[in-house]
């Protein structure tokens, strides 16, 4: 587990992906607000396996500013695991985590520090309150994030920002975790810290294109769902009871068709509805596998939540962790 060094007051955590023609600008924005601040802090820019000059852009920062840390991961894993990586190699008391498509303004990095300071907490989130996406996008996240409130019972209100604020007791706890489904905000609801909603300005995307696409967007949002919640494989046991109580409705109504009234069903609706009623159990007793077989194979085959390729820093780390 990582602790803070008490030599680094903020660390600040940015992921990039393919991010060439928006990260200088992003880091002269960083660096230019935390400057203001007179506090000692360190970027730390995480390079999810871009496939453009990205990391060459990085390095370069790293030479002309010692403060900027670069930790380039072999692949795209994935926004949550490259904050961790982040986490991992981080020495401040305060974290701060900001995308790197500069639609999260840095200039917001001050008001939400100061709310995480002043008022105790150990999360402060950004919630956009007029968000500059897609409709999709705008509605998968409120979605998740109606979801996730009443799993959780937190009061997250826009649990998909990526700006958001921690205390160092919050990222210690994170980086405790083995498992593979992480959803940082649900993490963070569930272990019962206290936690606010700070809202936020919002930028359009002005160079660059998301990555982010409307079937990995449900896919994205799946995988939060089940991360944090057994309800899909209950919603297709559901399913399948529904099928089968419809099949033995319909298996009974010609039973008794043919016994009161006489009258022989066609043979295509009897088969028919006892293959609806044989489909809705098999699916029922799938969804029941399924539910443990899908989790027990992704812990057990034990891989890296993240793998580091190469680390542009002086602190010494592990090149992967669990």
């Amino acid at each position: 587990m990582r602790k803070g060094t008490g030599e680094v007051d903020i660390s600040v955590v940015v992921p990039v992906y393919n991010e060439a023609e928006n990260i200088a600008s992003v880091l002269d924005e960083i660096i230019k607000v935390m400057e203001s601040l007179d506090r000692s802090y360190e970027i730390i820019t995480v390079d999810d396996g871009s496939k453009d000059n990205t990391f060459e852009i990085l390095k370069q920062y790293h030479q002309q500013h010692p403060q900027v840390k670069v930790i380039r991961l072999t692949r795209n894993f994935g926004q949550h695991p490259a904050v961790y990586a982040g986490f991992n190699y981080s020495q401040g008391e305060i974290l701060l985590s900001i995308d790197g498509d500069g639609q999260n303004p840095p200039e917001e990095i001050p008001n939400l520090i100061k709310v995480l300071e002043e008022g105790d907490y150990d999360f402060v989130q950004g919630w956009r309150t007029q968000r500059q996406d897609s409709p999709f996008r705008r509605f998968f996240s409120q979605y998740v994030n109606w979801f996730i409130t009443k799993m959780t019972g937190s009061e997250l209100k826009d649990a998909g920002c990526g700006m958001a604020v921690y205390s160092r007791n919050a990222v210690n706890r994170l980086l405790q975790a083995t498992h593979h489904s992480r959803y940082i905000p649900a993490e963070i609801s569930w272990m019962g810290l206290k936690i606010k909603s700070q809202p936020i300005t919002h930028r359009k995307r002005e160079k660059g294109k998301s990555r982010y696409r409307i079937w990995s967007l449900f896919w994205i949002n799946f995988d939060i769902i089940a991360s944090i919640s057994t309800l899909p494989v209950e919603a297709m046991g559901f399913v399948g009871m529904l099928f089968s109580v419809l099949g033995f409705l319909l298996g009974f109504c010609i039973f008794f068709r043919s016994l009161l009234l006489n009258k022989s069903a066609d043979s295509f609706v009897i088969i028919t509805s006892w293959l609806l009623a044989f489909v809705g159990i098999q699916i029922l007793c799938i969804s029941i596998l399924c539910a443990y077989v899908s989790r027990v194979y992704r812990e057990v085959q034990h891989r890296p939540y993240f793998i580091v390729k190469e680390s542009l820093t002086d602190d010494k780390h592990q090149s992967s962790t669990d």
